[in-house]
Formats: structure tokens, C-alpha cells, sequence
């Protein structure tokens, strides 16, 4: 390896844990920059995988577009985390009460244990309008079996609580879009194309979003899929999946049920190496920050290496709060 070779490698370590993002680099260039801030943020509000790791929350992530808020899957924790983002990082768009539009990547437990609390939470405080829900086949049945299981709840509110608006009996309501492939949504800000992927489910989603200044593909769950090479085809950012190698090794248990349903470290590295994204953000990956409370899981440190061994590209591991 050549000397400069190693030397942007040790920088792109460095980038990842001094926490150096890409939205707060363009806000201490914009003095030196014609070019206006980028309008697309990336937040990551919840990065984590079915283990309860107190520094992750489950996975949700919110494209913000012109104050405008779109959220990717909602995993325990969606709304404190939003508005932990619009509190501690002044993105007004992630008060709960503007969390108006989700999409599910798949069903699983993980990525939807929080519907709960994006229906009801923002609603309650004051939510001017129903929540709006893309999702594979099986969104429809889960809604309804949630708003049926809080009925006492929302009969009670409605009844009682007569400071809310006039609206207040209608807003708790969602609608729901049950999706196939394809162009799914489309509004000033955005358009959101969702394609196949493979993970346990019959369906499972991935989805990208453009913007006037950004595109940004989220994978959700998945193995290695050439529907996500196509969807990102040189993106702007690319948010995947990734299980390590040495994770793996120390639970031969889980092996064989990842090789199916996951994409491990050596597969996204070809993978993006493929797709080309400008910036390779991973997220639901085994690993933990503090080790004690996971033996088997690696490192971020660990996790990066794995990816740099095969992979050039620019690449983070992605936290709670990060905000791209």
C-alpha cells in the first residue's frame, strides 16, 4: 500500500469517530462556498438491530426535505429520538407533530415496534393531520390490529380531553398504502421509488429518495441484492446493513440464517463497490460501543475495517443523531 493510500484510509477511520459529518463540514464551509447548504438531510434516529443496546435505538430513519419530514421504518424509540433531533439539533421538521409520512421496509418487529407510538404519541400532542403509511402487504392488517388495540384509549381521549382541536377525533386515524415496485410517492420536495430486496418476508422493500440536491437509497433489511446496486447506480448516499465477519464467527448459530437473510461485511464491500455511492453510511450492524454488554458483537472499529479491506469508497458507521 502506498504511502498516500494509507493515509486517506486513517483519515476516513478518522472521520467516522471524531464525529465529522457532512452537514456540519458544509456549515463551517458555507463562508468560503457560493454554493448555498445542502436543502436534504439524512438523520439517523435509530441505528441499532433487534438487541436492546441503550446507545441504539431501533432502526428509523428521516429524510428531511425543505422542513419536511419522511421516515424510513420505526423501531422502539422513533418519536424520543425525533425529538431528541429536533431539540438537541434545532431540525424543527422531527417534532413529533410533524411526523406525518413513514415507510416500512418489511414487518419485522425491530423496524415496527414502534408504529405504536408514531400513531399515538404526535397525536396527542396535537398532530393537525393522519398519519400517512407505505408498506409492503401486511401494513394494512398491522395498522388495524393497533388502532384496535388502543380503541379504549382513543374512545377515552376523544371524550375527555376537549382542550384538542375539532380535529382531534379524526387525526389518530392512518392511511395506508400497501405498495408494489416502482415510483410511490411524489411530492414538491421528493419522489420515492421502491424496490424488491430479500430478506425473510414474501415482501421486503428498499426505498430511494431524490431530491432537487441529493439521492439517498436505504436498504433496510437485505442479503446482497442487485436491486439495490441498481437503485443506488452512483447515489449520494447509500444507508446498508452489515453483519461482521468476526460477529459471525463467534455465533456459528446464527450463521446460517444471516448467510439467507443478511448482507455480511466482504458481500457490502463488493456491493458498494458496485453501486458506487458517493457516501456509505452503515447502520443495524452487530456491533455494540460498549463491549461488556455484548461479547460477541465487534467494534465500530472493527466493522470499518472489515468494509475497508475491500471497499475504496468513502464510508461511515452510522450513530443515533448523526445527521448527514
Amino acid at each position: 500500500m502506498r504511502h498516500s493510500d494509507g493515509l486517506l484510509r486513517f483519515l476516513r477511520t478518522a472521520l467516522v469517530f471524531s464525529a465529522i459529518l457532512i452537514e456540519p463540514m458544509g456549515a463551517q464551509q458555507q463562508e468560503k462556498s457560493p454554493n448555498p447548504p445542502s436543502k436534504t438531510q439524512v438523520v439517523l434516529l435509530g441505528t441499532g438491530n433487534p438487541f436492546p443496546d441503550p446507545d441504539r435505538s431501533g432502526p428509523a430513519t428521516a429524510i428531511v426535505v425543505n422542513g419536511s419530514a419522511y421516515l424510513v421504518d420505526f423501531g422502539p424509540g422513533v418519536v424520543r429520538r425525533a425529538k431528541a433531533a429536533a431539540f438537541d439539533k434545532g431540525i424543527t421538521a422531527l417534532e413529533p407533530t410533524n411526523l406525518t409520512i413513514a415507510f416500512a421496509t418489511h414487518l419485522h418487529s425491530d423496524h415496527t415496534v414502534g408504529y405504536p407510538d408514531l400513531i399515538f404519541t404526535p397525536w396527542v400532542m396535537g398532530r393537525k393531520v393522519p398519519l400517512e403509511v407505505y408498506g409492503p402487504k401486511g401494513i394494512k392488517a398491522m395498522t388495524d390490529h393497533v388502532l384496535e388495540a388502543w380503541q379504549a384509549d382513543i374512545e377515552e381521549r376523544v371524550s375527555t380531553e376537549t382542550w384538542q382541536s375539532p380535529n382531534y377525533r379524526y387525526t389518530y386515524k392512518v392511511k395506508v398504502h400497501e405498495i408494489s415496485p416502482g415510483v410511490i410517492y411524489k411530492d414538491a420536495n421528493v419522489t420515492v421509488t421502491a424496490f424488491l430486496t430479500k430478506h425473510v418476508f414474501p415482501e421486503n422493500y428498499g426505498y430511494r429518495f431524490d431530491t432537487a440536491d441529493r439521492s439517498v437509497v436505504i436498504s433496510g433489511d437485505t442479503t446482497y441484492s442487485q436491486s439495490t446496486i441498481d437503485a443506488c447506480h452512483g447515489c449520494d448516499v447509500l444507508i446498508h446493513e452489515a453483519t461482521t465477519l468476526g460477529f459471525l464467527a463467534k455465533r456459528p448459530d446464527f450463521q446460517s440464517y444471516s448467510a439467507k437473510y443478511h448482507t455480511n461485511t466482504t458481500q457490502l464491500a463488493e456491493l458498494a463497490s458496485k453501486a458506487k455511492p458517493r457516501l456509505l453510511v452503515i447502520y443495524h450492524a452487530s456491533i455494540v460501543l460498549r463491549p461488556a454488554l455484548r461479547p460477541q458483537a465487534s467494534s465500530p472499529e472493527e466493522l470499518l475495517k472489515e468494509v475497508l479491506s475491500a471497499y475504496s469508497g468513502e464510508v461511515v458507521v452510522a450513530r443515533d443523531l448523526d445527521v448527514y
